[in-house]
């Protein structure tokens, strides 16, 4: 499967599924991306999350979250 985001099937795949992964997540619940070292706490219930960058930052997690129409905040 496509997930480069470059690409409008990238895109839509990698949102199908962040959006899959944040459907299973209570408010306050901590994602943590191992590739980046990013931590990303999720509030389904607003449609927000807040980021925490790790050592790799990595823009396509928000660029992503932020194309689910979600509201993204750096910490």
């Amino acid at each position: 499967m496509n997930y480069d985001i470059k690409t409008e099937e990238g895109m839509a795949n990698s949102v199908a599924w962040t959006e899959r992964l944040f459907s299973m997540l209570q408010d306050g619940a901590m994602w943590a991306v191992p590739r980046s070292g990013t931590a990303v706490r999720v509030y389904p219930s607003k449609k927000e999350v807040h980021i925490t960058e790790g050592l790799r930052p990595d823009k396509s997690i928000e660029k992503v979250i932020k194309a689910m129409g979600w509201t993204v905040t750096i910490l």
